[in-house]
């Protein structure tokens, strides 16, 4: 309410067409993690996974179909960034466009859009930082760490690979996570003893 007598409040209704583009190092997680809202919020989604792991995105479209989805509401475009990837950031019937990948195609994706004016959602590139505080579970703050920056081979936008450690623990922590570390056992991920 208003002192003047008037109402105001704020809607937030479907935005039209999301153009969504997801990475090669999680495919249909980071496709989900775009589909899912894009929808669910009213909108339809065209999804581009990388040309490089477009298999399970493609399936989740076959399943979408089987699922009842009316037509158009999720698309899959199998493609490169260019052409596929430039016509869905540029084409001005786009109505929001979201990305998650490295920082250069994020420059681009962005430069296409704005010729149009349409909103982008970018998680380029970054990387994650932990923070070990004084009274720290040493142990459990090692795992972690661990996992943080080695899982997927480190091949993660939120990898962690910044620490900041208290300096009264800093030295343990250290010899800690370098011993971690070097238990690793690097190699072809598909031999089971890697």
């Amino acid at each position: 309410p208003m002192d003047s007598g008037h109402h105001t409040y704020t809607v937030f209704g479907p935005a039209g067409v999301v153009s969504a583009i997801s990475p090669w190092n999680f495919p249909l997680m980071m496709a989900s993690w775009k589909i899912a809202p894009a929808i669910a919020w009213g909108n339809t989604c065209i999804i581009k996974p990388a040309e490089d792991t477009p298999a399970s995105v493609t399936m989740l479209g076959r399943l979408a179909i089987e699922a009842g989805f009316p037509p158009g509401v999720l698309n899959v475009l199998n493609g490169y960034g260019i052409p596929a990837g430039a016509a869905l950031t540029g084409d001005p019937r786009v109505d929001r466009v979201t990305f998650t990948g490295e920082s250069g195609t994020g420059k681009v994706i962005m430069a296409a859009a704005a010729a149009n004016l349409i909103p982008v959602s970018l998680e380029l590139g970054g990387k994650g930082a932990n923070i070990v505080f004084e009274d720290a579970d040493l142990d459990n703050a090692v795992y972690w760490a661990v996992e943080s920056i080695f899982r997927n081979a480190g091949q993660v936008c939120l990898a962690g690979s910044r620490l900041f450690v208290h300096a009264d623990i800093y030295d343990v922590f250290l010899d800690r996570f370098k011993a971690a570390a070097e238990k690793l056992v690097i190699g072809d991920p598909f031999d089971p003893a890697t």
